[in-house]
Parts: C-alpha cells; sequence; structure tokens
C-alpha cells in the first residue's frame, strides 16, 4: 500500500519540473525526428507505463522513480493537436481552436468528478485501480489516432 505521506508537494513540483523541461526540450524534437504519429504513440506509450507503475506501486518512492516516464507521455498531447490542427481548413483554425479549449476545459471538470467519484469506490479494496482505469481511457485514443487522415494540402 502506498504510504500517505506521497501526496506532498514535493512530489507534485518534481512532476511539474520534469514535465516543463519534456514540454521545453524534448517535444519539439521528438516530433521532428518521429513525426506527429509515432510521438503519439510513444507518449502515449510512456504514459501508460507510468499509469501501470503507479497501480502496482507500494511504495511512494517507486512514484517519485517514475515520474521521468510520467512526464515523456507528455509528448503525445502537443503532437496530437498538431495532427489535429491540420485535419482543419485554415479559415476554420479559430473555431476549431476555440472547440478544442472548450473540450480541454470541459474535461478539466468532468475527469475529476468522475475519477474522484470512482477513487471512492475502489479504494479499499485496490487503490491502484484507478490508475489501471486511465490506462483503459488513454488506449481509447489509439484508434482515433489511426483513423486521422491527413489532408493532401498538408502532406504537400
Amino acid at each position: 500500500m502506498l504510504n500517505a505521506r506521497f501526496s506532498g508537494s514535493p512530489y507534485v513540483g518534481a512532476f511539474g519540473v520534469c514535465h516543463a523541461l519534456v514540454q521545453a526540450l524534448l517535444t519539439g524534437p521528438a516530433v521532428r525526428r518521429l513525426g506527429e504519429r509515432p510521438a503519439i504513440f510513444a507518449g502515449l506509450a510512456c504514459a501508460c507505463l507510468a499509469l501501470l507503475v503507479m497501480a502496482l506501486a507500494r511504495r511512494s518512492w517507486m512514484i517519485f522513480a517514475v515520474m521521468p516516464i510520467f512526464a515523456l507521455g507528455g509528448i503525445g498531447t502537443p503532437a496530437l493537436q498538431s495532427l489535429a490542427t491540420k485535419q482543419v481548413d485554415k479559415g476554420q483554425q479559430g473555431q476549431f481552436q476555440g472547440v478544442l479549449a472548450s473540450v480541454l476545459s470541459l474535461s478539466a471538470i468532468i475527469g475529476p468528478l468522475f475519477f474522484s467519484s470512482a477513487y471512492f469506490l475502489v479504494q479499499k479494496q485496490w487503490p491502484g485501480a484507478i490508475w489501471l482505469s486511465n490506462v483503459i481511457f488513454s488506449l481509447v485514443i489509439v484508434p482515433v489516432v489511426l483513423s486521422l487522415r491527413l489532408k493532401k494540402e498538408a502532406i504537400a
């Protein structure tokens, strides 16, 4: 069982630093070198691996050790946004970005409500189950990314 002291701010701060470094230093080069789809899948693989460790972790130090892998998962989101933006005509970019911002805001409200309620239900039996459920939700993105087809003008 995870140590209750894990929820302290040094862990959150360390994750923030790792995530900021990945976003600032690795996302652009990863997308240029791998391409958008492979970068999305690399980020998704890192995030899912870190989530699985979180689900199975028995000591708080394990979470701290996996933070860099968790942060590497952050390369997928900008790559996904870039790929999705290429699906929309130039004249509709503002509308698309507004819808994207609205969906992200809505998920920032609904996600914590849903997952905190789900955690309340499973916390006594297996607190790690909530992290495993996040892996399942994350894997839903795979068919979505595979279904995105680039427009001919975006390829040229």
